[in-house]
């Protein structure tokens, strides 16, 4: 069901967001037992969409259709009776007045939750926006965000490999990231495996620098390089160029480097540590250099923000009316008890579905999660857990060629590293579960009870 026209009557539901989270509050809301209206505004055209499966839809790994994990086109507003304001961005909250904005015209709300998800990030770099925002089949600067960004980098990389615009002269495709996070690292793989010669540029001394501890990272950097992608660490972006014309042979984009001294080993040939400007080309770039929240539209002053829309277990702000779930949204992280946003799928559909039952009455609340990721690094399999920034001990042990790097606070377990065992990795995340909500306060009986 869709809406064109603005309405002037009191919406008592409005949802701003497409995401995990925004479907999951829909879900819950019906399940428990909101038969009123719901109005979710997004700026897209198409149903909820899985942004962590990007990578998958440019590798051709996952048909298109499976990244709408609640299915595609209407089905999922038709079935739960959703007022789907599609394409309708919104430009403006006033919580005080209860009333949202868009190009249409303003509606008034009862209750309101923002799920607006996050955007990339893009550093200060010279001609990098502008690079992003390059019209055209020649587009070769991409985020990785939306869907359409996963399918115009597909047809960016189709294009290139079969050489119809401008690949490198007498040589391997070329690629750079920016930005060595789960997201670039994810990215790159997929390009290595797609035959391209790829680059991973990074500002900091390290890869994954907010998940992997430095002792970690030196082994994942080991193995990136042995299977074959350039490190550039410590490496400061200075500018991107474009050339005028694509179709030139050897036409490339230019990548300008400045230095970053004592960052990175000038030693080691895997890494850059510039004592002066450099510059390189590549046929291909994508940005992942981390996402903010998208809450350019709420208005100064009204609400408790840190980074993101600060919020108790019932995912309410200090706003009444307004709540607040996914990318958008700091709870609590329950290992180190602050409120931070957790950029994760699964936390973004709990914290919806907190938000959904809250909001019809029925508040069981979600009392926050713990950071963790795991994923392929190469062919090596490294997971993350918990708080990797703030311990004062670090412990490191091997199992039959898998290691663990522990991080510890006062005694207690904070953080941890695991490479290369997928079994432990699944088992210490429910075991740091455990201790985080108190079911445990031994992590190491537990951790050997789940073994057994």
């Amino acid at each position: 069901m869709y809406s064109v026209l603005v309405t002037s009557t009191l919406l008592p539901i409005a949802i701003v967001g497409n995401g995990g989270a925004a479907a999951e509050a829909v879900l819950a809301l019906r399940a428990n037992g909101w038969t009123g209206d719901i109005h979710l505004f997004t700026d897209n055209a198409h149903a909820p969409y899985n942004p962590m499966l990007g990578t998958y839809v440019v590798s051709g790994k996952l048909p298109l259709e499976k990244a709408f994990p609640f299915g595609s086109g209407s089905a999922f507003y038709d079935a739960n009776r959703v007022t789907a304001h599609l394409e309708e961005p919104v430009t403006r909250i006033d919580t005080e007045a209860r009333e949202l904005t868009t190009a249409r015209g303003t509606y008034r709300y009862e209750r309101c939750l923002v799920a607006s998800g996050a955007r990339p990030a893009v550093p200060p770099v010279a001609g990098l926006r502008e690079a992003l925002a390059h019209p055209g089949a020649e587009r070769r600067v991409f985020a990785l965000q939306t869907v359409d960004d996963a399918l115009a980098l597909r047809r960016a990389i189709d294009g290139l490999r079969a050489g119809v615009r401008g690949a490198a002269a007498g040589g391997a495709l070329r690629a750079a990231v920016l930005g060595a996070s789960f997201a670039g690292v994810k990215i790159a793989e997929v390009l290595h495996g797609l035959g391209f010669q790829v680059t991973l540029i990074e500002r900091e001394a390290s890869v994954l620098p907010l998940a992997a501890h430095p002792e970690a990272a030196r082994i994942l950097e080991a193995h990136l390089k042995g299977e074959g992608f350039r490190l550039r660490l410590g490496a400061a972006l200075a500018g991107v160029g474009l050339p005028e014309d694509f179709s030139v042979p050897g036409a490339a984009i230019r990548l300008d480097f400045g230095a970053l001294p004592g960052a990175a080993d000038p030693g080691d040939p895997g890494t850059a540590c510039e004592d002066g400007a450099e510059r390189e080309e590549t046929d291909l770039l994508v940005v992942c250099a981390g996402n903010r929240p998208a809450l350019d539209f709420l208005a100064p002053g009204q609400v408790d923000v840190g980074r993101g829309i600060l919020v108790d277990d019932q995912m309410r702000s200090s706003a009444p009316g307004l709540y607040a779930a996914g990318d958008v949204a700091q709870g609590k992280n329950l290992l180190s008890g602050r409120h931070e946003i957790i950029g994760l799928w699964s936390s973004a559909r709990y914290q919806g579905r907190a938000a959904g039952r809250s909001i019809a009455g029925q508040p069981s609340g979600y009392p926050g999660g713990i950071p963790h990721n795991i994923t392929h690094v190469g062919r090596m399999l490294f997971a993350s857990m918990g708080c990797v920034d703030d311990y004062d001990t670090v412990t490191t042990t091997d199992d039959g060629g898998s290691r663990q790097v522990r991080l510890w606070r006062d005694g207690r377990l904070v953080g941890l590293n695991i490479l290369d065992d997928c079994l432990s990795a699944g088992v210490m995340k429910q075991a740091f579960s455990r201790m985080a909500t108190g079911a445990t306060g031994d992590l190491e009986a537990t951790w050997t009870s789940f073994r057994s």
